[in-house]
């Protein structure tokens, strides 16, 4: 018999000490244990590999979110919004605005989060970043109240709802590929790899001016 992945995060999560072994696995408890595992990549975005290996960034931690979610009983869906904007060069890390340099110092990219169909209407769920990034200046999510929407961590320009017979992943390359240019990809992909070594639980210790906000 399959393991479901609301078993395989109970045994991760205990044997981590995150979690009581008397602790129910509601949606808030779900929404907690995902949004507060290391913003990194894993070696892939399969929801199995996101438990494994305990980390993840948005597109990981919302494919397991929704995933878990539907393994509660509720109606979830990946979303998908392209994003631009310009990092605050006053609390960016100057490493990171140099990796944006050559494709004009925008951030672009494919925001990942997960909308839940409940009877009041669309609530909209973003665990991207672990709450102990507050005090370092993250707009963290740091409640999970079922029906009540939260805020998106990134300020999204188009919204897109991931069709359920596609694989999230291929469609948020093919938005990433139609909507920027191979320099913008580049560095995109330069400033994530650079973040996620930044926000590595061994430099968890580092002063706040060494993080983007």
């Amino acid at each position: 018999m399959t393991q479901s992945l609301l078993d395989m995060l109970r045994i991760q999560a205990q044997d981590r000490d995150l979690l009581d072994p008397n602790v129910e696995l509601g949606a808030a408890t779900v929404f907690r244990l995902v949004r507060d595992m290391p913003y990194q990549r894993a070696s892939d975005r399969r929801p199995e590999t996101i438990i494994q290996e305990w980390r993840g960034t948005c597109s990981g931690k919302h494919y397991l979110l929704a995933a878990l979610f539907q393994e509660l009983g509720l109606n979830a869906r990946v979303m998908a919004g392209v994003l631009r904007y310009r990092p605050d060069p006053a609390t960016t890390h100057p490493q990171l605005l140099a990796l944006l340099d050559s494709a004009g110092g925008d951030f672009v990219d494919v925001h990942n989060w997960v909308e839940i169909d409940m009877p009041t209407g669309v609530m909209i769920v973003d665990a991207t970043w672990p709450v102990t990034l507050k005090s370092h200046g993250f707009p963290v999510n740091e409640t999970f109240e079922l029906g009540k929407s939260q805020k998106l961590v990134y300020p999204v320009q188009k919204v897109y709802a991931i069709p359920e017979d596609e694989d999230p992943q291929v469609f948020k390359d093919a938005l990433l590929r139609k909507h920027f240019t191979r320099s913008e990809l580049n560095a995109r992909e330069a400033f994530i790899q650079a973040l996620s070594a930044m926000l590595s639980p061994s430099k968890k210790d580092a002063t706040q001016n060494d993080y983007p906000r």
